[in-house]
């Protein structure tokens, strides 16, 4: 309606590989977007956070950036937007991206603040339709980033309320939630957010 030219980039395979990346990146370079906007799991998001470097950046390489804060700035050709469909990483809220280099058999977490998108969108009624075993799956991975940020050495009176609330919300909501209960639902991808924000 608005006029708006769209590119869809899909198959983004669960824990993505470099060349996907790298072949989403080439699409990305050819198609042009000024926004690029990432939809569904920790995976199509992580994927399309590190096709946006190399849409940017295309004369660097994945080792490049596999050391920690190694990404060059972004933002010159695209902005970012993320949508979760699942309640479990955060991705939408982190300055992260796993990306697996199936050669070595390495999952190489990218890290830098470059990545943490620019909007987030946690709109719960997109965690609806999860099924049990990946509604669990999400849940337990929440709570482990919850946990991990709780007990991080570079914890901080900021990052702890987010980490204790995600906690006591996983703690009262993700059985109700692996259970269908539609308000749990709602709250576990609250709180999958808030972790997010905590370890970020």
């Amino acid at each position: 309606e608005a006029g708006l030219e769209v590119k869809h980039i899909e198959g983004v395979e669960p824990d993505p590989s470099v060349e996907t990346v790298m072949n989403g990146a080439k699409v990305m370079r050819e198609f042009g977007p000024d926004w690029i906007v990432s939809i569904g799991g920790g995976s199509p998001i992580d994927a399309a956070k590190a096709m946006w470097i190399f849409y940017e950046h295309p004369d660097i390489t994945f080792e490049d950036v596999k050391k920690p804060f190694t990404v060059p700035e972004l933002r010159h050709k695209a902005k970012f937007v993320a949508i979760p469909s699942t309640s479990g990483t955060g991705t939408e809220v982190t300055a992260f991206s796993v990306i697996t280099d199936y050669k070595t058999e390495i999952k190489y977490p990218l890290a830098d603040f470059n990545l943490t998108p620019d909007i987030a969108i946690v709109d719960p009624a997109l965690a609806q339709t999860m099924p049990q075993k990946l509604t669990a799956h999400t849940g337990m991975d929440a709570l482990t980033h919850a946990i991990e940020a709780y007990v991080a050495a570079l914890r901080s009176s900021f990052t702890d309320p987010l980490a204790i609330k995600a906690i006591v919300m996983v703690h009262k909501y993700l059985i109700k939630s692996y259970n269908g209960d539609k308000e749990a639902r709602n709250e576990m991808h609250i709180a999958q957010c808030l972790a997010g924000m905590a370890f970020s």
